[in-house]
């Protein structure tokens, strides 16, 4: 997983924070384990919103390029050999880009479930506001790790890892990785942003 803060998270967050209230004020679909807006965030955030997204995608390219050793063209092209197709010239390049992005709003008491974002490369979640640090639970994806406690364990090894993350930090991990909100405790909501990531070529 990929762990960085925003550079421009000053200058943003705050008015972001506010459209996105706004926003979850007239039409936000609610759960009831927490809330979340409806809708195509950069279609109706704002310039903030579209600044925001392209330095995720940025960023999760340069994190996809920095686990396969090779550019995302290249990568693309071994991965599109071994599933036995062939790399066709002229195809383009190959970047990472937004299949879907929305706000989530956590107040006291709400928390999500495990859960992954099935048909998507990567998921990222940034922390745009909270009253402290924000919690999320990334759950090992061995599914017998957790039947047998040997006794010695290997470095690293939990059934789950909860990160902290503060305002202003975007977190990027495999689409595929459950993962989990814990019970959020504050009288002042939680603002984070979502995507699912996929790779575009063409």
């Amino acid at each position: 997983m990929a762990r960085t803060q925003c550079p421009f998270a000053a200058e943003i967050n705050h008015r972001l924070a506010e459209r996105i209230l706004d926003e979850a004020g007239a039409g936000a679909k609610e759960f009831g384990y927490k809330q979340e807006t409806a809708g195509e965030l950069t279609a109706w955030a704002g310039p903030d919103a579209v600044r925001l997204s392209r330095w995720v995608c940025a960023v999760a390219g340069r994190f996809t390029e920095s686990l396969t050793g090779a550019p995302l063209r290249e990568a693309f092209d071994r991965s599109r050999q071994r599933e036995g197709e062939r790399a066709q010239e002229g195809d383009g390049g190959v970047a990472v880009g937004v299949t879907r992005s929305w706000a989530s709003l956590y107040r006291a008491g709400d928390r999500h479930e495990a859960h992954f974002h099935p048909n998507t490369a990567l998921s990222a979640v940034y922390y745009l506001a909270a009253p402290g640090l924000c919690e999320i639970d990334l759950l090992d994806p061995r599914p017998a790790v957790d039947y047998y406690d040997p006794g010695i364990t290997l470095a690293g090894e939990s059934h789950r890892v909860r990160l902290s993350c503060p305002p202003g930090e975007l977190i990027v991990f495999p689409g595929w990785l459950k993962h989990a909100v814990p019970e959020f405790q504050d009288a002042d909501p939680r603002i984070s942003i979502a995507w699912n990531l996929n790779y575009t070529h063409g």
